[in-house]
């Protein structure tokens, strides 16, 4: 997991004001600060552990936008209902690092994710990626997604190239003139 710190680290940054999401168990090789730079921590998980709530990945028991940052580490078995999921209960502005397992090159072993299985299911949920890594062993791929709201930044001051549509509205406006 070394080769994914950059990532935790531009996770992670924006003081001790964090509100983080960790769903999902942490690898054992995967460090966390001490004490996690941030003020308040929530763990989910499908099964009980010290400190964290049970709780399905598709139904989440928090508001929507509480948390600033997630960090998952489940392998996205359904990946469309997670992610929605997900979405909803981040910030506006909020990060998310995905830690899954990597799909291996050997045809037996199909299992796991590579960018190309994973950007369109974050696409669908209003995701877009802004970093990835991967790491050989153990196999993972880590990608840090941003929130998507499907709008198109407005520029200020600048005007649309004139369409097709003009001219037929000009000569509309002509014949009812005349």
């Amino acid at each position: 997991m070394n080769a994914d710190r950059p990532l935790l680290d531009r996770l992670l940054a924006g003081g001790r004001h964090v509100r983080l999401l960790i769903h999902g168990p942490l690898p054992a090789d995967l460090v966390l600060p001490d004490p996690l730079a941030c003020e308040r921590v929530a763990r989910v998980a499908e099964a009980p552990q010290p400190g964290g709530v049970v709780a399905h990945p598709c139904r989440l028991p928090f508001v929507e936008a509480l948390f600033d940052r997630a960090l998952v580490t489940t392998a996205l078995p359904s990946p469309r209902g997670e992610l929605r999921e997900l979405w909803r209960v981040l910030s506006p502005a909020g990060l998310a690092l995905l830690l899954l397992p990597a799909r291996h090159g050997l045809p037996w072993k199909r299992l796991g994710w590579t960018r190309d299985l994973v950007e369109p299911q974050l696409e669908d949920s209003m995701f877009e990626i802004l970093g990835w890594q991967s790491s050989p062993l153990p196999r993972t791929c880590a990608a840090l997604v941003g929130k998507r709201d499907g709008l198109r930044p407005a520029m200020v001051g600048l005007v649309e190239p004139a369409t097709e549509a003009a001219p037929a509205l000009r000569r509309e406006k002509n014949v009812s003139e005349g």
